[in-house]
């Protein structure tokens, strides 16, 4: 799986050594189970707002916030492709990894810097009760000027979305113990 995942080893030597006596091959069918719920888990972050470690993320910038389309009270949801984007992987017997294929999913998780290179762009604006504005394209009476918009870094906080929480960990532990009952009653 490209882009930014992370992933889960089961090494909880209780449950191994209860596998040892019950003389069972493999955990693989345990894998499936947690990665969804990992899934689900990660993608309800999203609503919450917060990080596995309960910490809220970092709120949007204002001058972002006001220009923002779609979802404006929420952070890291412009139309959901993020978190629609969450998905595990099977890796082996003991491993799950869960994680995007987006391209941005690292530097939204991690933060960071990103450099903008010079670009032209046209903007419109008009003037309302001596203050300029700026306008759309409709607002026929616009004025456009070219402008070139210099070279620029724009800093990311870190938001982190991937991670198993406290109420993750009970969760995994009450799926790996309910798994081990169910195999041992055949």
């Amino acid at each position: 799986m490209a882009g930014t995942q992370i992933t889960m080893t089961v090494e909880d030597r209780l449950a191994r050594a209860m596998l040892a006596r019950q003389a069972l091959p493999s955990t693989g069918p345990l894998a499936p189970r947690l990665g969804e719920y990992l899934q689900s888990s990660t993608q309800a972050r999203f609503k919450t707002q917060t990080a596995p470690d309960g910490t809220p993320w970092a709120p949007l910038k204002p001058r972002y916030a006001r220009r923002k389309k779609y979802h404006q009270d929420k952070v890291l949801t412009l139309r959901g492709y993020l978190r629609s984007g969450i998905h595990y992987q099977v890796v082996d017997d003991n491993t799950v990894a869960v994680g995007t294929n987006a391209k941005y999913g690292a530097i939204h998780q991690f933060g960071g810097e990103i450099d903008q290179l010079e670009r032209a762009a046209t903007v419109r604006y008009r003037s309302v009760a001596g203050k300029v504005l700026f306008a759309g394209k409709k607002h026929k009476t616009a004025t456009e000027r070219a402008v070139t918009i210099p070279a620029h870094k724009v800093k990311m906080p870190a938001r982190p979305y991937l991670g198993i929480s406290a109420a993750d960990d009970a969760e995994i532990r009450e799926i790996i113990r309910e798994w081990v009952v169910e195999r041992s009653r055949g």
